[in-house]
């Protein structure tokens, strides 16, 4: 059968940081992996890589028998609208759809558009689906709710399986991917879960317990990748040291040189702080680090077990070995104007090279859900609002619009500090600092914005 994977267009009313980082479609680039496997043609288009929405024109020219749509966090709206579309041009056409989003929340795409929702993905489902669609019936298939059962069923539980992404299907779009100011790059997962408990995370529990794919075949993986950077998407990249020690063996025995950036946590820089001049001298240039907040308090509370003075000293370990710190932290919506000051002040002395912010959201899968429940700004199925961009919980310290106005005040000196500028020019090309400039406009104007809704008053 001819199968068509689409990832949507990005919904405009929503906060996004498409401008600092547009990964490759690594989900339905797995998908295609499997079709072309079990013997199906496909066609891979991202439409948030195409300036316009040309639906049309590929149901036209490749006639697909599937119309398979994967779902990123909060573009709900624009999926129903493509599957819609689709059935519209053609009933008869098969629309199915996986990724995260479905995985988290499958009823957000019940509807009758939709045939077929993924809530897992493994070769053997895959298999029996397209056999169901090519013949006929309508038995449980493991991992996938089906409109045909009234998207009922007693068998939606499995893990999802690993499967290599087909980045060939891509091609045509992979100069466009970026991360930050890298581009283009490319994505690449050598793990599973997590050993963490943050509070406030939600991949523990999607991905289940920590779980390391064999390292030998991650470099082999690596080494058939033609872009020079690779971005680690594991939620912890440096746990395992002795995995980390034969990771720059290969790397060296094959003579690979690309550049990496990949997640770490605190714990895991300091319990190998010896390990990181050669983890540098092998390409890797930047760590992502949840540094969350400037308070031991608010460390606590987020289940984190670093405190300020590890988050210090693990940013210098890595500066030491010229490896930049891509910091996060969290907005907490009980933040007071001191809180603000504080963080800020912070900021100044810790000087990691990048910082980006989140406010606090209580996913619903996650124990904060609860405790903020009757402080939500927005309903649990106002789904596109739950993009990790907008303020999800109204403060208790002072007025929604006030609290914007102090996520500005931090926010911009935060982004445009002599340490931060300094990397970026150091780092990046011309282009791509300006991509960074734009991008952080972009939030700007969202956060501008919100900042003269309507909220509770204080």
């Amino acid at each position: 059968m001819k199968v068509l994977l689409i990832r949507p267009h990005i919904n405009k009313k929503i906060t996004t940081v498409k401008k600092f980082m547009f990964g490759e479609p690594l989900g339905i680039e797995c998908v295609s992996a499997i079709l072309k496997e079990q013997g199906h043609e496909v066609l891979l288009v991202d439409f948030m890589a195409e300036s316009k929405n040309h639906l049309k024109k590929y149901m036209k020219n490749f006639q697909p028998d599937v119309v398979g749509l994967t779902s990123q966090c909060s573009d709900i709206t624009n999926v129903l609208y493509l599957a819609r579309k689709v059935k519209e041009m053609n009933p008869k056409i098969t629309v199915i759809v996986g990724g995260i989003q479905a995985t988290i929340t499958p009823e957000a795409y019940f509807n009758r558009y939709v045939d077929y929702v993924f809530k897992s993905t493994t070769r053997e489902n895959y298999r029996l689906l397209m056999e169901q669609i090519a013949n006929g019936g309508d038995e449980e298939i493991m991992g996938i709710f089906s409109k045909k059962r009234q998207y009922q069923s007693t068998l939606e539980s499995c893990q999802n399986e690993y499967v290599k992404p087909d980045r060939e299907a891509s091609s045509k779009y992979r100069k466009k991917y970026k991360y930050g100011g890298f581009q283009p790059y490319a994505t690449i997962q050598t793990s599973y879960g997590c050993r963490n408990h943050c509070t406030f995370c939600i991949r523990r529990k999607l991905e289940g317990k920590l779980t390391e794919r064999d390292i030998e075949e991650v470099v082999n993986d690596i080494q058939e990748i033609k872009e020079d950077t690779v971005m680690i998407c594991d939620s912890d990249f440096l746990i395992n040291e002795q995995r980390l020690v034969r990771f720059c063996e290969l790397l060296e025995e094959k003579k690979i040189q690309k550049t990496y950036i990949c997640y770490g946590s605190v714990n895991s820089i300091l319990e190998k702080e010896v390990l990181f001049k050669r983890l540098s001298a092998n390409g890797v240039k930047a760590v992502i680090v949840g540094l969350e907040s400037f308070s031991d308090a608010f460390l606590k509370s987020y289940n984190k077990s670093a405190t300020l003075d590890d988050n210090l000293r693990a940013v210098q370990v890595l500066r030491n070995e010229g490896i930049a710190t891509w910091g996060t932290f969290i907005l907490h919506p009980d933040f007071s104007k001191e809180d603000f000051k504080n963080f800020k002040r912070y900021l100044r002395y810790l000087k990691p090279e990048m910082i980006s912010f989140t406010p606090l959201v209580p996913h619903f899968l996650t124990p904060l859900y609860k405790q903020y429940e009757d402080r939500l700004i927005y309903p649990r199925d106002d789904y596109e609002k739950w993009s990790f961009g907008d303020v999800i919980v109204y403060p208790s310290k002072m007025s929604l619009r006030r609290y914007y106005f102090e996520v500005l005040k931090l926010g911009v000196p935060a982004n445009f500090n002599l340490c931060t500028i300094r990397y970026c020019l150091r780092t990046f090309k011309f282009r791509q600092n300006l991509g960074l400039i734009f991008g952080f406009d972009q939030i700007l104007k969202v956060y501008i914005k919100n900042m003269f809704k309507k909220g509770k008053k204080v």
